[in-house]
């Protein structure tokens, strides 16, 4: 009888399903439906302002926005370079816009317990202006960017607060011309490059 319950128990245990212990994160349509939901309500992130300097020419102008847990993690830490970590579901979004402040593509981070342990638990996505995903997920260009202020939980304050230093923006978008703004807010603030 005891031989077979222990088979009986090992059975179960074989044809138990395996824990996963990574987070699922949403669709990259559900995704895009909360992102649609901030940029209806001009939910800007705090420390931001519509249409602030972008770094490239192919996004001269950006607009940062937030839910309401990236907000309020901001808040209660007193500034974006203080949080060490928002909560899970916090949402970053950067609207990005051409010279004629015509929307050129949308990234966002959304915070998810258990889903990259090693990279912050950071859901990294990038769409089109229509909603069309151009990357979703770990998406390591954006990660070994963000690691740079790893310090502050993976999230830039907007300029000029912080701002890339020239080899590391060059690294990141080799084909790509800088904004003459962008450099000309390197030069009036050099405190605020990031080290």
């Amino acid at each position: 009888m005891r031989k077979l319950l222990l088979s009986g128990v090992a059975g179960l245990i074989l044809a138990a399903p395996a824990l996963s212990s990574a987070a699922e994160p949403p669709s990259p349509a559900a995704l895009w439906h909360d992102i649609q939901v901030l940029q209806k309500s001009h939910a800007l992130m705090l420390e931001s302002k519509p249409y602030q300097p972008g770094s490239r020419t192919v996004d001269v102008y950006t607009t940062d926005l937030a839910n309401s847990a990236e907000n309020d993690a901001v808040r209660k830490a007193g500034s974006i370079e203080k949080v060490k970590r928002y909560p899970s579901g916090a949402l970053v979004v950067k609207e990005n816009y051409n010279a004629n402040r015509k929307l050129t593509g949308v990234t966002a981070m959304l915070k998810l317990d258990g889903y990259d342990k090693a990279d912050r638990n950071w859901v990294m996505a990038a769409y089109k202006p229509n909603g069309q995903v151009v990357s979703y997920g770990k998406v390591q260009a954006c990660i070994s960017c963000h690691t740079m202020v790893t310090q502050q939980d993976f999230v830039f304050a907007p300029p000029p607060k912080q701002l890339l230093p020239v080899s590391v923006w060059k690294a990141f978008f080799p084909k790509q011309q800088i904004a003459p703004q962008y450099a000309q807010l390197l030069k009036q603030h050099p405190e605020a490059i990031v080290k």
